[in-house]
């Protein structure tokens, strides 16, 4: 395994060499010196294991994990993961400027390859304003940073598709700069898709049928294969795999840390491994394509490359003995509190009269429908006699002292006796909150107001919190603390009778006015089909 040799002093790695890139598998062993592979040596071995490329997430949102970057660094590295290419559109929407600048300097706290993608949309839309604004000047100046790879994900494709000013200009720069831009445009077809990808655009994670992607890969779109914590995608996607390996990457997207400490993108190869898929394919999606695309300073096992590369005990369930990160392994590291914390949180307590609703002369309700596994909320129209499963939700503004709130309804969310309330709303991140009383509502959402940020879950006689002061998005414990609360919150939604696949996720996104189709803001409820408020 690993060896020093004095006389060189270089590190002398043996094992089965996976190398992606010629498609073949050798005994041998690397030589490591200065954080290069200054050799790959082919002879016998005794040693059995494999040596490979480390894996790289082509998109997610680390704040989504609730973990500062080095802790969510330090659980993703023991997964064998190398880089992330990771938007921070999350704290962004928050902090602003200060939230993306927060994270670049965190993530120079960790040795994982942290390559940042600048936000595009910040906030999604003006029409969901958010605690900041990062605007087209300051995001030109962001894509000159050393950390920057490219411009995230164009969620406002109503405005590239319609050339808004901001759009434009946003995209202008990221051409400028020679940095790819990622799409998000679920659902949209024929001459508004060639439109948005003839701006640059050039990947989307946002894909849900097999005709969708052939359409999009056919424009040219690389597509994103996903399986987070909340939006799996890859269930429907993965016969692409055996055709368009070239055109793929995996991403998580959103991961909670109690998924994160299971494995990442190791357990999305292993489990196309046992579908049948080519090894060799599912490795090159897993890190060639997407150092290839964002041009990320990530090595490939070929001589010269960073030496980078994980050590496995097999090729079917990709268990990770050791990741090496510039020719040092990773494994010893242990948790790294926070140098500082930043926050935006001016609301103040709240009322029942603040979110009351009179239904006694509505004869019938614009309703939000959850469905398990999906980010996309059908829009549903019902009469009296079929409330019998709605529940009230509410979005309370955090970022004013005397909040604007917007109140509405939800079906297939399911809460008896209690409530849950969180600062986590993709992606203005206002309070977001659902029950099955105004008084329970009102006592969550307080208590999140308390805290300034995280998750609570209340009933008449108990709560479960999980306090998140960084920005109201993260915590600044370690992984395993955050992912016991995390498990903690679930448990306590279950004996309320919430036994959705993943409630705290399907609620974080019932804000989002970018995916179909029907959300709720501060301001109410939103049709995001025809692009209006109701």
């Amino acid at each position: 395994m690993l060896t020093n040799s004095t006389h060189f002093a270089m590190k002398h790695i043996e094992g089965q060499i996976v190398d992606v890139l010629n498609r073949d598998i050798f005994s041998g062993s690397l030589d490591i010196e200065d954080g290069k592979i200054v050799a790959v040596n082919r002879h016998a071995t005794k040693e059995t294991v494999y040596i490979m490329p480390g894996f790289v997430d082509a998109h997610i949102h680390v704040e989504s994990s609730m973990l500062a970057p080095c802790e969510y660094a330090r659980l993703a590295m023991k997964h064998g993961t190398v880089a992330i290419v990771t938007d921070p559109h999350e704290i962004a929407n928050v902090c602003g400027v200060e939230g993306v600048r927060y994270m670049m300097a965190e993530s120079d706290r960790t040795p994982m390859k942290m390559c940042f993608a600048v936000p595009s949309c910040v906030p999604a839309t003006a029409l969901c304003p958010s605690g900041a604004v990062v605007d087209s000047t300051q995001v030109a100046e962001l894509l000159k940073d050393p950390h920057v790879y490219a411009l995230a994900e164009m969620m406002d494709y109503v405005g590239v598709i319609n050339h808004d000013a901001e759009c434009v200009a946003k995209l202008a720069a990221a051409r400028q700069a020679g940095k790819p831009v990622d799409g998000h445009i679920p659902c949209i077809t024929g001459e508004d898709l060639r439109h948005y990808v003839e701006e640059g655009i050039s990947t989307d994670h946002e894909v849900n049928t097999l005709a969708e992607a052939e359409e999009k890969m056919e424009l040219g779109m690389k597509i994103l294969l996903r399986r987070g914590s909340a939006a799996r995608n890859l269930k429907v996607l993965h016969p692409l795999i055996a055709q368009h390996a070239d055109m793929l990457m995996f991403c998580t997207d959103d991961q909670k840390a109690f998924d994160l400490q299971n494995g990442h993108i190791n357990k999305m190869v292993a489990s196309e491994v046992q579908l049948g898929y080519d090894l060799f394919d599912l490795l090159r999606i897993a890190s060639v394509n997407p150092v290839h695309h964002y041009r990320l300073p990530v090595g490939l096992l070929q001589p010269g490359d960073p030496a980078d590369f994980i050590l496995c005990k097999s090729l079917t369930t990709f268990d990770v003995v050791e990741t090496y990160i510039d020719g040092e392994p990773t494994s010893h590291l242990g948790y790294q509190p926070v140098e500082r914390i930043i926050n935006n949180f001016k609301v103040q307590p709240i009322t029942t009269s603040q979110i009351a609703y009179d239904l006694s002369q509505c004869e019938e309700l614009h309703v939000i429908k959850v469905k398990d596994g999906e980010l996309i909320t059908p829009h549903l129209v019902l009469k009296r006699d079929e409330w019998d499963d709605i529940q009230k939700i509410v979005v309370v503004n955090r970022y004013q002292e005397n909040p604007s709130i917007g109140v509405g309804f939800l079906s297939n969310f399911n809460i008896t006796n209690g409530a849950v309330a969180q600062s986590i709303a993709h992606d203005s991140h206002h309070i977001i909150a659902t029950g099955s009383s105004d008084e329970l509502i009102v006592k969550a959402v307080n208590r999140l107001i308390e805290l300034q940020g995280g998750i609570v879950v209340v009933d008449e006689h108990s709560e479960t919190t999980l306090p998140l002061p960084i920005g109201g998005l993260m915590s600044n414990e370690p992984a395993e603390t955050v992912a016991a609360k995390q498990i903690a919150l679930i448990q306590h939604l279950r004996k309320l009778d919430c036994v959705r696949f993943s409630p705290l996720i399907a609620l974080a996104f019932l804000e989002l006015v970018v995916i179909p189709e029907l959300k709720i803001t501060d301001k109410g409820l939103f049709d995001v089909v025809k692009f209006e408020y109701i």
